[in-house]
């Protein structure tokens, strides 16, 4: 880790590069400003619309991207990343966000941001609460690629931390067991379905599907 006066990087020594996470300029204020609003992939996964605006929990939060891009769309949104490092990076970039006005209805409406395992933090404190997510959202490793296609360098230092998803089929049961409304889970566009359990529906992007399990509450 590297700790600047206004910014903490993490820098890779296998890569030579550093990444950081930052809100309010580069790759994620384009994404916030020309992503395409509600009318994108993820927002439709998530079930926005006129009048609907879900909370989410993201409980494989990596570098943020998604999880701010809905909460720039009114949701409130809690993050939950396993690594301590990138948790860093995401507490850092929350902080340095904080200090400008376009980022408080963001914390206003709510951005928590808790290092733990998805897993233990789903049994542990939902299943003790009466305020269950609307959505719980799965993002896991993308199965591995050949060394043609290497996926980009932040998702390689990600991969590099994380290892793999063993869990993410318990990390399904559990969030069926406790959303409120629906699940979603990101997926290669070719990918085979989260332990084969089949979605009720799904969304497509170019490369990427959603797979939405919706809750039937007796």
């Amino acid at each position: 880790m590297l700790f600047h006066d206004d910014l903490i990087e993490l820098f890779d020594r296998q890569l030579n590069t550093t990444i950081s996470i930052d809100f309010l300029k580069g790759p994620l204020a384009h994404r916030q400003q020309f992503g395409g609003g509600r009318g994108q992939a993820i927002s439709k996964a998530m079930g926005l619309k006129s009048g609907i605006t879900p909370s989410i929990l993201d409980t494989t939060a990596g570098l943020a991207g998604d999880a701010f891009v809905l909460a720039t769309l009114g949701c409130p949104v809690t993050l939950i990343e396993r690594s301590p490092i990138i948790f860093s990076l995401i507490e850092d970039a929350v902080e340095r966000a904080s200090l400008n006005d376009r980022f408080q209805f963001i914390l206003k409406q709510g951005f928590h941001i808790i290092n733990a395992d998805a897993n233990d933090y789903i049994v542990e404190q939902l299943a003790c609460s009466a305020e269950a997510p609307d959505v719980i959202y799965i993002d896991p490793m993308y199965p591995d690629r050949k060394k043609s296609a290497l996926v980009k360098k932040d998702m390689q230092i990600l991969q590099r931390l994380h290892g793999k998803d063993d869990n993410t089929s318990e990390l399904l049961d559990n969030a069926l067991r406790f959303a409120r409304k629906r699940v979603v889970v990101k997926r290669p566009i070719h990918a085979e379905t989260i332990n084969k359990k089949a979605p009720n529906t799904c969304i497509k992007s170019k490369k990427t599907r959603y797979d939405i399990y919706t809750i039937e509450k007796m």
